[in-house]
């Protein structure tokens, strides 16, 4: 085994540089005399892929074109895996193959010069055709034609299986379709063969081709089966109806009918119904199919089943119906069905003549031939009215006799039982015509279902994705309120803590004047009477007061007012005008500053509660915030929960639907099958009334007579 380390490989840019100088780049003798392909702007065109990018180019001695692989990945165990594959490929004898679908390829390690770095490459044969896509683009018209492609598909993938070996991205873009409708695979990057069963896969696929339950560790033979089944069933179904190409096919789609979400979930597909409903059986098993390999495990599902190989395509028909008044699809299965009694008769079986003479009969024509005798000379002989007698005798003798032979009365009761069940036998045309009209009202309203099948789904997505984003606008609104009340809190800590402490500054100051008497301060002007008229009024302190307010009411004098503020109000004191006030206010005002300055507390006493209850409440905002983010979660999950069941139940209902539908087509059919036998029993009824009425004249008057006379 050759150990590879993980490294950074080139852009696919880095490589169209280096294959400017093919000389320089490649170290192999081909490739370095070789010419890349070259784009409008002189640059190596390049084919680009998920891992790789791939440039066409020429040999320029002999001619040979060459599809060189760049990778742009790293790729664990490269070598051992191409080494391996290739050994693998070798061992298939190309006559024992279905056709020429593989493509030469050599490995080559350290084969490109790129940044001063060596690379490996891959250097394949070129292959000429369309890819898949492109080749159906052309030719899905073409039923025969497509239908020999699935056929072509089919005995490639008997070919892989045979030989216990699996591409590993089945897809139209690496298959290619040739002039003879065989097929070219491509791309062997992530082919699995038995000597590579000890390692792992290297890719999943493209998507719109595999199952959804294909996982990263999934390698091994049946990682072809569910992309073979959804390329043959399209192949089939475009040569069964070329217009489903047209009607479920994207231009530039990278799928053919079906695409991912359609595997995922049937259910709610916009492309699964058509096929589902389609009016040709074969159509519809394909797709049943597919819906049920979509569910299964991977290891579960069948190889493309050999049996469907060779089969012919049933044509698509137009509604119009056949003369039978069915229609033209179902004529092969309806006359297939058909059992011998229901058939046209070509021919009937004549009915017995005359046997078994009696006397009777004898007797009769006796009688008839005397009376005949008779007659002919009565009617000379006797008058006219007792004349017809003999005549008339022999006219009622005769038939008389006829009718009462066993013959003449079990083809009276044959002819009257054909006629009683003809007359039975339902109007063909107009119940045919009755059972189309139901069969168009139904399409109608299930293709009206079909069509309503999306919105409903996207109803109760976007009711889905309305509720989350009701959820998270209600989160948003909720953390945006604690978040401001979170903030108003932290401004509210300092103001609420500045407020403790300067009431406490305010108390300590009044306490403290107090101390202060107004009757010892000797301020000027202010002598025992004004004292006492302070002291009527409370004031006695420097602390009695806050502070006096001027008041200049107007008038003739313009006198100002002066008030002394108290915890009681402003307070007038006889006496104590603007000067006087002043004075007591500065007298208070110095000694409240001296205090001031030996209050020194920089925080309030309650310091420590204040921030505890500021703590709590804040406490109690981050558990509502955590609250609010922990409730988003049972709310998205319920929303989720209710979306799940509406969507289960709209899948329910469609499913159900879809089996109604299927059944209610089966009933139709079964219905026009059953008119079909109704036609051909008509014909075969007029056919047998019609050979009796003929044998009648087997058992005619004179073919009795002859049997009475001669008893033959």
């Amino acid at each position: 085994m050759v150990a590879t380390t993980p490294r950074e490989f080139p852009t696919a840019g880095a490589y169209q540089e280096a294959l400017q100088h093919p000389g320089i780049c490649f170290t192999d003798a081909e490739l370095r005399t070789s010419v890349p392909e070259f784009t409008k702007l002189r640059q190596p065109r390049a084919i680009s892929g998920a891992f790789a990018s791939v440039f066409p180019v020429t040999h320029q001695a002999s001619g040979t074109r060459y599809a060189i692989k760049c990778f742009t990945r790293y790729i664990p165990d490269q070598q051992e895996r191409y080494s391996a594959i290739s050994d693998q490929l070798a061992t298939l004898p190309a006559a024992n193959l279905s056709q020429p679908w593989r493509i030469g390829f050599e490995y080559l390690p350290d084969a490109i010069l790129v940044g001063g770095n060596r690379y490996p490459i891959l250097k394949m044969e070129w292959a000429q055709g369309l890819t898949l896509s492109a080749w159906l683009d052309l030719h899905h018209h073409e039923r025969l034609g497509v239908d020999r492609l699935a056929e072509s598909f089919a005995g490639l993938m008997s070919d892989l299986e045979a030989h216990s070996i699996a591409h590993g991205d089945l897809q139209h873009g690496n298959l290619l379709v040739a002039g003879d409708c065989t097929l070219r695979l491509l791309d062997y990057d992530g082919m699995y063969v038995p000597a590579l069963g000890g390692l792992g896969g290297t890719e999943r696929g493209h998507r719109n081709y595999q199952s959804p339950h294909r996982g990263n560790n999934d390698f091994g033979t049946d990682l072809d089966r569910f992309s073979a089944w959804v390329i043959y069933g399209a192949l089939k179904a475009i040569a069964i109806d070329p217009g489903l190409w047209r009607q479920l096919h994207e231009p530039q789609g990278e799928y053919l009918l079906l695409a991912a979400d359609d595997f995922t979930n049937p259910d709610f597909s916009q492309r699964f119904p058509a096929l589902l409903t389609h009016v040709n059986r074969e159509v519809r098993e394909l797709a049943e199919q597919l819906r049920s390999l979509a569910a299964q495990p991977l290891d579960a599902l069948p190889a493309l089943a050999t049996t469907m190989v060779g089969a012919v395509a049933a044509p698509i028909v137009s509604s119009a119906t056949t003369a039978q008044g069915l229609p033209g699809w179902m004529t092969e299965h309806v006359s297939a069905a058909l059992s011998p009694a229901h058939r046209p008769l070509s021919t009937i079986a004549p009915l017995p003549r005359f046997t078994g003479r009696k006397a009777r009969d004898v007797i009769a024509v006796t009688v008839l031939m005397l009376l005949i005798a008779v007659a002919l000379p009565a009617l000379l002989i006797l008058t006219p009215p007792l004349a017809a007698i003999p005549p008339l005798v022999a006219v009622f003798l005769a038939p008389a006799a006829r009718n009462a032979r066993p013959e003449t009365a079990e083809l009276r009761r044959h002819l009257e039982e054909l006629r009683q069940r003809r007359a039975g036998v339902p109007d063909v045309a107009m119940a045919v015509a009755v059972v189309h009209r139901e069969q168009a009202q139904f399409d109608h309203f299930e293709n009206q279902r079909l069509q309503q099948l999306p919105a409903q789904r996207k109803y109760w997505e976007d009711r889905y994705k309305a509720n989350l984003a009701a959820i998270e606008q209600e989160k948003q609104r909720t953390l945006i309120d604690i978040d401001r009340k979170r903030y108003d809190l932290r401004i509210t800590l300092h103001s609420r803590l500045d407020q403790a402490l300067a009431a406490e500054m305010t108390a300590f100051v009044r306490q403290q004047l107090t101390r202060f008497s107004i009757s010892a301060a000797g301020i000027a002007g202010i002598g025992p009477r004004l004292t006492d008229e302070l002291a009527a009024q409370g004031i006695r302190t420097a602390a009695d007061f806050t502070g006096i307010s001027l008041s200049t009411p107007g008038g003739a004098y313009n006198s100002v007012t002066a008030y002394l503020k108290t915890v009681l109000g402003p307070v007038y004191v006889k006496g104590i005008g603007e000067v006087k006030a002043t004075a007591l206010d500065t007298w208070r005002a110095t000694h409240a500053a001296r205090i001031e300055a030996r209050f020194t507390r920089t925080e309030p006493s309650n310091a420590d509660a204040i921030r505890s209850e500021h703590e709590r409440e804040m406490s109690r905002l981050i558990l509502r915030r955590q609250t609010t983010e922990n409730e988003v979660g049972p709310k998205r999950d319920r929303a989720k929960q209710q979306y799940e069941a509406q969507s289960a139940q709209l899948a329910s209902e469609a499913a159900n639907a879809t089996v109604f539908a299927a059944n209610k087509r089966q009933e139709f059919a079964h219905r026009l099958l059953d008119l079909q036998r109704a036609s051909a029993e008509i014909t075969a009824l007029d056919q047998r009334i019609a050979a009796a009425t003929n044998h009648r004249r087997d058992l005619s008057q004179l073919s009795y007579i002859r049997f009475a006379l001669t008893g033959r």
